[in-house]
């Protein structure tokens, strides 16, 4: 059973639009594919049949079995769905309270051990660090964690270095949003960066990124409003010939990135927000969706 207290039942509640056995604006069908795609959850199953059933009694049904880490990671979801609903018009951002949702990520940080238990009476008084050493120090920690993802099996290094990039995008106050599922495409998550919205698709395979994705990728963005552009990160990187093949068709609405591009950022201090800035200018004057960092500050030794 989650740790769950009364207070967070009302506020998750609330913000779900649980009143009437309803679920903010889910169908049963839709109901049961978020969670099947989304949780791996058969929210359907008798595990989690609670008093009459209902969407929202079957979601206080699984509270009352999932994990702390399991429920944590549903109202992330959910947060998450809640956002793609409002950008696609199916619901209104005037519906939920800006307070409620602070709090609801919070319940959410403290389920899955992001935030430590311990009264705020015992927490030991730090003495606030200067901007730039905690920047600097939050970039090293990003180093390392980027280093740590090269042990790790494919699958569970791709969800991980999502993460890493919702961070990174964070730590330069890109406002990032993580993944979330459109009808027919999935986008691995999206940062303002500012007057226009990026998309972003992120890779870490073996082989280099072709032209194919690069034209799948397009294909998204494309479909999003104008102000729409994307960010492709490929951590080995592009094929020359699937990036020559990409520049010769239509005028690109997206830049790319590798992992040296990334080392470089944490490595060198550079600013995240001034390469894309540089990328998407140069993309602008020869339509080449990737420029390397090394040619985009000629005067660096990296």
């Amino acid at each position: 059973m989650a740790k769950l207290t009364t207070t967070d039942k009302q506020t998750i509640e609330k913000l779900f639009q649980m009143g009437g056995g309803s679920v903010l604006n889910f169908t049963n069908r839709t109901f049961a594919e978020f969670f099947r795609d989304d949780m791996n959850v058969d929210i359907y199953a008798p595990t989690y049949n609670y008093a009459s059933g209902s969407k929202a009694n079957r979601l206080r049904g699984f509270w009352q079995v999932a994990s702390d880490s399991l429920v944590a990671k549903s109202i992330d979801r959910m947060l998450n769905y809640i956002d793609t609903q409002v950008a696609i018009g199916t619901l209104k951002a005037d519906q939920f309270s800006n307070d409620l949702i602070q709090r609801a990520r919070s319940i959410a940080s403290r389920l899955s051990g992001v935030i430590p238990a311990a009264p705020a009476s015992r927490q030991p008084v730090q003495t606030p660090k200067p901007p730039a050493e905690a920047h600097n120090e939050a970039l090293a920690r990003l180093r390392d964690k980027m280093t740590q993802l090269h042990s790790m099996a494919p699958q569970p290094r791709g969800f991980a270095f999502e993460k890493f990039l919702n961070e990174l995008f964070e730590l330069f106050c890109l406002a990032p949003r993580g993944s979330f599922r459109l009808v027919g495409e999935q986008i691995d998550g999206s940062f303002q960066h500012g007057h226009d919205i990026y998309l972003v698709e992120a890779k870490w395979q073996n082989e280099q990124t072709g032209q194919g994705d690069l034209l799948s990728f397009m294909g998204k963005v494309e479909g999003k409003a104008q102000w729409s552009r994307g960010v492709f990160i490929s951590y080995s990187g592009f094929t020359p010939d699937g990036l020559e093949a990409f520049a010769r068709g239509k005028a690109t609405r997206i830049v790319c990135m590798d992992g040296f591009d990334l080392h470089c950022i944490l490595s060198h201090r550079l600013d995240l927000a001034e390469v894309i800035a540089l990328k998407v200018r140069r993309a602008g004057e020869t339509n080449d969706a990737f420029a390397s960092v090394r040619n985009l500050f000629p005067s660096q030794v990296f």
